[in-house]
């Protein structure tokens, strides 16, 4: 064979093989651990992040995680494969905060609500559309599992209140 074949191929194949290796190593989103992952690189490197909670809207995941450094985040996860999912949006808060956020999914907003700060037993949220204060929504807050509502309102605004068993309100 050409000494000067060779001496393209052999660099190339390496290449080739280094793409191949790196598109592998990645972390692909299809896994709680590479979600984890997927928020450091997103969030901040300098700061290790744990997943408490996960759902599915539709086709996106969205997680509720926590940080080494005292925040907590309501992260989206959207599919750009059948077994690949890339970070989207998040928002952040303080652990002692409630995380109020939304996204837009497949054309359709939803508010996500999120408190990691202190057990409770109830969340109540109360919709003010076009200056018309709506009935407070009750939700089961003891596993403390994400709230999300689809929410087709252009104008309006959101108040979140947390209780605990002792009676203590979260605000």
């Amino acid at each position: 064979m050409n000494k000067r074949l060779l001496y393209v191929l052999i660099p190339l194949a390496c290449i080739f093989g280094a793409l191949i290796y790196f598109s592998n190593s990645s972390p692909n989103g299809d896994t709680l651990e590479s979600r984890e992952a997927l928020l450091e690189n997103a969030i901040s490197t300098k700061t290790d992040w744990s997943i408490a909670k996960e759902t599915k809207i539709e086709d996106h995941i969205i997680s509720c995680a926590y940080s080494t450094n005292g925040k907590s985040t309501i992260a989206v996860f959207e599919p750009v494969s059948s077994r690949k999912y890339e970070f989207l949006t998040s928002t952040t808060r303080d652990s002692t905060d409630i995380i109020t956020g939304g996204t837009i999914i497949n054309g359709e907003w939803y508010d996500l609500i999120w408190f990691n700060g202190a057990q409770t037993e109830y969340a109540e949220i109360i919709y003010t559309v076009n200056g018309v204060k709506k009935e407070a929504l009750k939700y089961n807050t003891t596993a403390m599992d994400l709230i999300h509502i689809k929410n087709p309102e252009k104008d309006y605004s959101i108040e979140v209140c947390y209780y605990g068993s002792n009676g203590n309100r979260y605000e």
